[in-house]
């Protein structure tokens, strides 16, 4: 770019769109990962034509590199888009969409009735107000020993998720493969170990600090460790803690009335990241 002659149609590139304040209100971020304007606003672009583009290709919708690149367009104010936290990671989605094709979006449920499929339009901005923030200053206590907790950041959550894919695809085509039964039991064995592992990573990812007596621990390799060798009545005990805050920060059912049978059903509300980000979905 050559700033001795800047673009005259600079004034006219795109605006941020609307503003939003984060659930987690910056406290997992510094400012390696997020420039925090002074009133906590973060403001958000619409998608670009590239971003439309880019974000359909197949591999970055797989490995996560969609979801990072379509951040980083469009929210500036994060330096670093893998470390989104997990907390904010829906906020952001939806405000972007709002951004690019405005509040309103297509939605799709079937009744379990009568098996119609109920199409409706949402309010996008009434699904973020259901947006909670839960809880994470709670430790698991066992004796002298302190776990604490914190959300997952993007990179985190796409990795384990990925890597659960994977393994769970494997076990699904296993029993068709053209192998012997030997080899079948081996990569059985395998995928099962894998997924273990994913487990205890995916913990060892959601733990901030460990207290034991006068020892603080915040380094991974030794979380991980010690989430292998403690005895299973502790990790029983964490493990329980993270889904019960995964499960406190999942947004509220929508309620619906089938316009057919009229039957009053909930239905989770999902973002599909394959089509979330087209105007007609």
């Amino acid at each position: 770019m050559d700033h001795n002659n800047p673009n005259p149609l600079a004034k006219h590139f795109r605006q941020p769109a609307i503003y939003v304040t984060l659930p987690s209100n910056g406290v997992y971020y510094d400012e390696n990962i997020l420039v925090m304007p002074e009133n906590k606003e973060i403001p958000i672009y619409p998608m670009t034509a590239l971003d439309e583009i880019a974000y359909r290709t197949a591999d970055a919708l797989f490995n996560g590199a969609a979801i990072a690149n379509v951040i980083k367009s469009c929210i500036p104010a994060f330096v670093d888009t893998w470390q989104v936290s997990t907390l904010d990671l829906d906020t952001l989605l939806i405000a972007i969409r709002i951004a690019s094709y405005g509040h309103e979006m297509e939605f799709t449920s079937k009744c379990p009735k009568c098996s119609e499929t109920n199409e409706f339009g949402i309010d996008l901005r009434s699904i973020m107000d259901r947006i909670k923030t839960p809880d994470f200053s709670q430790p698991v206590v066992n004796g002298d020993i302190e776990i604490h907790f914190k959300p997952l950041t993007y990179k985190e959550q796409n990795r384990n998720n990925m890597l659960q894919f994977q393994d769970q695809k494997m076990l699904e085509a296993l029993p068709d493969a053209d192998l012997d039964e030997a080899e079948k039991l081996r990569l059985l064995t395998e995928a099962f170990q894998s997924l273990s592992e994913i487990t205890v990573n995916a913990i060892s990812d959601s733990i901030s600090m460990i207290r034991a007596g006068d020892d603080i621990v915040v380094d991974k390799e030794h979380i991980t460790e010690y989430i292998k060798n403690c005895e299973s009545k502790i990790f029983s005990k964490v493990r329980k803690k993270i889904e019960e805050i995964k499960k406190l920060g999942e947004i509220d059912p929508l309620n619906i009335t089938c316009a057919d049978c009229k039957h009053q059903y909930e239905t989770p509300f999902t973002m599909n990241v394959a089509n979330f980000f087209e105007s007609g979905s």
